[in-house]
Order: structure tokens, then sequence, then C-alpha cells
């Protein structure tokens, strides 16, 4: 692949196309789809590094990007534009864990919000996300936001992970900024994908 190749990605095969649809479409309706360029991707790199570096709460508390490291870190890489959810995400956009990785918060869906409210074994901090009273944090707490698998990648020959990050604000605009500028009613997602036997085009993506 010549550099020049590379700066602008090929387009997904469609029989790819189909299968990343598919397994997406179990947590939101999916958009469009745009595999990253090494390029793009050193790019989303340095933004959320620098979003690490400020911080959540202001600065106030750390925080890791862990979707996004491990999407950017797969065989390929896609940009994501959703709609609305399809279903719930199989795990918390956000957590909150203590210097021992324990769980001390986390974003809840609507489901599990009056449940919550009504055993009072945590305090909201916003609509949606808790800091749970038990067990009590040691020493500092960071924000993390996970890299979530989608559901039924076992059923799909040749895929061995398939799963997203949430970008923080810069990386947001740039990815808004590659897909077109779509409107504040659009989501963006990182995509990160692996296979049992990476070709060589897959390998040269990672740069």
């Amino acid at each position: 692949m010549t550099a020049q190749s590379r700066d602008i990605p090929a387009p997904l095969p469609d029989d790819l196309d189909v299968t990343l649809r598919r397994l997406l479409a179990t947590v939101a309706d999916v958009y469009e789809l745009r595999r990253l360029s090494p390029e793009e991707r050193a790019e989303l790199r340095a933004l959320e590094e620098l979003a690490e570096e400020g911080g959540a709460a202001g600065g106030l508390m750390p925080f890791v990007n862990e979707g996004i490291w491990k999407a950017l870190d797969s065989d390929q890489v896609y940009a994501v534009t959703t709609g609305p959810m399809t279903n719930e995400p199989p795990s918390p956009w956000t957590i909150m864990l203590d210097e021992d990785d324990r769980l001390v918060g986390e974003w809840l869906p609507a489901s599990r919000i009056e449940e919550a409210k009504e055993n009072r074994r945590c305090v909201f901090l916003s609509n949606d996300f808790v800091m749970y009273r038990s067990p009590r944090p040691r020493g500092k707490t960071r924000f993390v936001m996970p890299f979530i698998c989608v559901p039924d990648v076992d059923a799909e020959p040749g895929v061995t992970v398939c799963g997203f990050g949430s970008p923080s604000t810069p990386a947001d605009k740039y990815i808004r900024s590659l897909m077109g500028d779509p409107g504040v009613d659009v989501a963006t997602l990182v995509l990160g994908v692996c296979f049992e036997q990476p070709s060589e085009e897959r390998a040269a993506d990672q740069g």
C-alpha cells in the first residue's frame, strides 16, 4: 500500500460492511461507516491524549478513555455515525474506579435508574450517573470510558473482536469533520475490529 493510497481509506468490502452494520445494529441505528487511515488514527490518538491530560470534572479527576485506546489498537478502525440507540449498551458508557480498580460509580441505563433510587445504595451525581455508598473509594478515583463489545461477535466467522469506544469532545469534532459534519442529533463512535488472520492490508492500516 503506497503512502498516497493510505491517505484515502478504501471503501469497505460489501460483506464486511454488512457484517459490521448488523453487529452494531444490536446497539444503535448505524448511519455511516468510514475506515480510518493510519494518519487519521494517529490524529485521534493525539486528540485523546490531550483530552486525558485535561482530566474530567474540570480537571479535578483523572480520565482514561480505555475504549478508544483498545479500538485504535485493533486490526481495523472505523469512524461511525449513529442515530437513536436500539438497545441499552452491554456495559456502561462511563464508570468510576478507585486506585484499587474497584467500581465506585457508573452510568446507569434507563432500566436500572428506578431500582437504584429505591435501594438507596448510591448517590446520583446526575440523572444517570451514580456513586455507590459502598465500597468507599480508596485513594484517587478516576473516570474510565470502557471498550464496549457488541453482542453476537462469536457468531461471525473470522471476527475475534468487535467493539467501540466513545470519543472525547475534541475527537468527536474531528470525526464529525471526516463524516460531513452531521447534526447534533447524530452520535459518533470509534469501532475497532480484530480478525483471526489479519491480511497485509489490515496490518498496514495499523501503521
